[in-house]
């Protein structure tokens, strides 16, 4: 397995397939122009060869650790993006965005269920136990989001201004995602 740097990369694209190895959700949000989408959990070396069609393999993900293990199972020749997406985005080359660059929809999720949950177990304490309740109910929404890969919080923040873009404006997705 070998590192290709993001200059080499960018200065001729079509040599390679670069794979991305992240969920559905999170390559939606964010990925490189060219890359196309094979989830690490769904990895098909059958599928990969298909769509090279000569080309050398480069795998790439958020950070470069699941692109390091898909280069791994693929168990053939490949490449990992050097950085992958984060050290794409910080050489100042260019990504496709669903969302308006901030935070990810399910870190949205995350940190309001979290909140919530703290200012439950604060007034279960202090005010009255009946509060444990909320706790309850935000246990069984993260729940069925696993389990169902529909969140209710989340296609509520997807609509809100600061989550709309251009095209989502027009184009409203009628579920969300928030499991990773």
């Amino acid at each position: 397995m070998k590192t290709i740097g993001n200059e080499e990369y960018w200065a001729n694209p079509e040599a390679y397939l670069l794979v991305d190895v992240r969920t559905p959700s999170e390559f939606s949000e964010a990925h490189i122009h060219s890359a196309v989408s094979q989830p690490l959990d769904d990895l098909s070396a059958e599928r990969v060869e298909a769509q090279a069609r000569g080309r050398q393999i480069l795998f790439t993900c958020l950070s470069g650790a699941r692109a390091k293990r898909a280069a791994e199972l693929y168990g053939r020749e490949s490449g990992v993006l050097e950085g992958s997406l984060q050290g794409w985005e910080r050489g100042g080359y260019p990504v496709v965005r669903s969302t308006p660059k901030g935070l990810p929809l399910v870190r949205q999720v995350h940190l309001t269920v979290g909140l919530i949950n703290i200012l439950a177990t604060l007034m279960a304490f202090f005010v009255h136990p009946y509060w444990a309740v909320v706790l309850l109910l935000t246990g069984a929404g993260l729940f069925v989001a696993g389990a169902t890969g529909f969140c209710g919080l989340g296609f509520l923040f997807a609509r809100m201004p600061w989550n709309r873009t251009a095209a989502s404006a027009s184009q409203l997705n009628t579920s969300c995602s928030c499991s990773r």
